[in-house]
């Protein structure tokens, strides 16, 4: 999800053009760039819009391992950003531009949504982040979801819903969180995980150039809960006494200094919290999170140079800190998902691996840990932590042709890694061969 402003802008679904009309919607960029191509494009691999390359793919998804292989869960989904599970080969996923949660059983798709919302959908906008848990005293199935709600076709709010799973419908909202949505329309992220601990973290982009404290701007005004990771109960309530404020939403904070980011997920070793972030036209970023983590935008994309002052950085007081990336593309390939193979499914030597796909290029990559679960194992050209170019991300590569990827999830039930293709408007799923 290479969302490009001037070259690039960091999101999944991101691009958009003023001569493309509502119907010929095709997306892609950076973690959540929706990208609006014609219908009638769709034949080439690869489509570009101004300041971005969204790939869209025409040939079948390979796996460069030959003892797996890809199979196909679900087709003709319209630009679907992210999908969980609810039960055995139970799938709910999100239609970006539709507002729709659509429930495929055994792979077939029910005749009507769970639920269809007003959402305003231009570039990053829509219906973009999902997560499920059971409520143990009451058996039901809970349904976070986190989408640009919209009224009279203008966005109103990015907001976070618990709903209720009844009947083959989603019931019974109750609202989370209500954060902005403009200026927008890119860097909107959306991205929902339940940690180990059950509770919610929500990652918000810079929504396309809000001023705060949360942007590393010296002299802004508070928080408003962009560029950050946030962190609250399943009732939307602060956990504890917060990390870098007190009382609001600053309380909610878990990390700031974010751009745009498509993915979250934490080792299932270490408990740890990984994500992955998408910068402009250069560095985008895999990076460790402790809690106060400062990803530095606005002041630094990919790794901080070397002559930087980091006093310039705000850390309030010092609760705060920046760190580097663990890894940086110069070139974008906008990142979305970043999941952990908690499984053996696939072998012991990907158990608990790092597996991040891309919205430009249609590539999954694959990364090892170090003993201390703190860094990934580079050698060669990458020893430096960062991929210079095409040629260099070879040798990371897992599985490619998948057209932009907007999610990847691990089985529950079958161990198996799941890839939802924004490019395909498909489903799929890496067994052994």
């Amino acid at each position: 999800m290479a969302c490009n402003q001037h070259p690039h802008s960091r999101s999944l679904l991101c691009l958009s053009s003023p001569s493309l009309t509502p119907g010929v919607i095709m997306a892609a960029s950076l973690l959540f760039i929706s990208l609006f191509v014609p219908l009638s494009q769709f034949a080439s691999a690869q489509q570009k819009i101004p300041g971005v390359v969204a790939s869209i793919g025409t040939g079948e998804p390979t796996i460069k391992d030959p003892n797996l292989k890809v199979e196909t869960v679900a087709t003709g989904l319209a630009l679907p950003t992210t999908m969980a599970f609810i039960g055995p080969n139970d799938i709910l996923v999100l239609e970006k531009g539709k507002g729709t949660v659509q429930r495929i059983v055994n792979g077939q798709m029910l005749a009507e949504p769970l639920l269809q919302v007003n959402v305003s959908s231009e570039v990053e906008r829509g219906m973009l982040g999902i997560a499920t848990s059971k409520d143990n005293q009451t058996g039901k199935t809970n349904v976070f979801l986190y989408y640009t709600e919209a009224q009279g076709g203008e966005p109103v709010a990015s907001r976070l819903y618990r709903y209720e799973l009844a009947n083959d419908k989603l019931v019974n909202p109750v609202l989370l969180l209500d954060l902005p949505a403009v200026p927008g329309p890119r860097h909107n992220s959306g991205n929902i995980l339940i940690g180990p601990d059950n509770n919610l973290y929500v990652s918000v982009g810079d929504l396309d150039g809000h001023i705060t404290l949360a942007q590393n701007v010296n002299g802004a005004s508070g928080v408003d809960g962009s560029s950050s990771i946030l962190k609250i109960t399943q009732d939307g309530q602060p956990v504890g006494q917060g990390i870098l404020g007190e009382s609001g939403i600053s309380k909610k904070y878990y990390a700031y200094g974010l751009r745009n980011s498509f993915g979250m997920d934490f080792d299932p070793v270490s408990g740890k919290l990984w994500d992955t972030e998408n910068g402009a036209s250069y560095g985008d970023e895999i990076n460790f999170i402790e809690p106060g983590f400062n990803s530095g935008w606005l002041q630094i994309q990919g790794a901080a140079p070397v002559d930087f002052e980091f006093e310039d950085l705000i850390n309030f007081q010092g609760k705060g800190n920046y760190s580097d990336p663990e890894f940086v593309w110069t070139d974008t390939v906008g990142p979305t998902a970043i999941k952990f193979l908690g499984s053996d499914t696939f072998g012991n030597q990907y158990r608990n691996d790092i597996f991040v796909s891309d919205i430009t290029q249609g590539n999954i990559y694959h990364f090892d840990l170090t003993g201390n679960r703190t860094n990934l194992i580079l050698n060669g050209l990458l020893a430096d932590k960062v991929s210079n170019n095409s040629t260099e991300n070879q040798g990371i590569i897992f599985g490619e042709g998948f057209g932009g990827i907007s999610d990847l999830e691990v089985g529950p039930y079958d161990g198996y890694l799941y890839v939802v293709s924004l490019g395909h408007g498909s489903i799929y799923r890496i067994v052994p061969n």
